[in-house]
């Protein structure tokens, strides 16, 4: 049945998706040419569009995904959804599914389109042009001062901090439907969001406060070293080098209620209006 969801989101979506990532894609190779041309005020201004165009391109298409979420799910075509004889959570997990492969897409695109402004801005100011031996030179430095754990674990870690973000927003949209918020029209998910992100901001403190570790050099290697959040907050300046890591304990802990709670939405807590 997954299967035949996920087709089903392929089909739905797959217009929007081609148009959004073919045109983000050609301003950004617009962009790098114009970056390429050397021609004053003009390659400034194409940078700065293939910039833009590799900085938005995965939230981009995940709010583009949120917008079918909701029409889909709860909008135009919501009864349709929430009437097809399947668990509300076998939907939900394929609409999650699909926002995560598509997301993975759009990663790879970025890091394909980054290369190309990379090379448009090595060929008029002097910095190194990308090429596979730059890269494998990056990562031989990386590995004299960091393990090969901390290296894999920076490496999952940054890809899947662009890959959670529609857990986040379904739990948002999907919340913000139910009953409790039936008032509130269409400012019910923009609330929940908004509570969610002041809740993820105090979490990561706390979680912070009660993990005081952090990555940071040990001699000349990289490690893990302490941390304590309260005391860099009481000097008021960063006094170590350090990156605290106890955040990710508690961001952890949210994301999975956030699935879970969307889950559980889905499955009992659906209010169309």
């Amino acid at each position: 049945m997954t299967t035949t969801l996920l087709k089903h989101e392929w089909l739905r979506t797959r217009g929007a998706l081609g148009m959004y990532f073919g045109i983000t894609v050609l301003v950004g190779l617009f962009g790098s040419l114009l970056g390429a041309s050397g021609w004053s005020v003009l390659s400034v201004l194409g940078l700065l569009l293939a910039f833009l165009a590799v900085f938005v391109l995965v939230p981009g298409v995940q709010l583009l995904l949120v917008a079918d979420y909701w029409r889909s799910g709860y909008g135009r075509t919501g009864y349709f959804t929430q009437s097809i004889p399947v668990r509300g959570a076998t939907i939900f997990r394929a609409k999650l599914l699909w926002a995560v492969l598509v997301s993975l897409a759009a990663v790879v695109l970025t890091a394909l389109l980054g290369w190309v402004v990379w090379w448009a801005v090595a060929i008029n100011s002097g910095v190194t042009s990308p090429s596979v031996a730059v890269i494998g030179d990056i990562m031989a430095d990386l590995a004299e001062i960091a393990p090969a754990w901390m290296i894999v674990a920076g490496a999952i870690l940054m890809l899947a901090s662009f890959l959670v973000w529609p857990i986040y927003y379904y739990f948002a949209v999907s919340v913000g439907h139910e009953n409790r918020f039936a008032g509130m029209g269409a400012a019910g998910p923009i609330v929940v969001f908004v509570v969610l992100y002041v809740g993820m901001q105090v979490a990561s403190l706390l979680g912070m406060v009660a993990i005081p570790l952090g990555i940071g050099m040990e001699g000349d290697r990289l490690g893990l070293v302490s941390f304590n959040v309260l005391d860099e907050m009481t000097v008021g300046t960063a006094t170590s080098e350090a990156m605290p890591i106890g955040f990710l304990a508690t961001m952890g802990l949210i994301l999975v209620f956030c699935a879970w709670r969307t889950v559980r939405s889905w499955n009992h807590k659906v209010a169309l209006r």
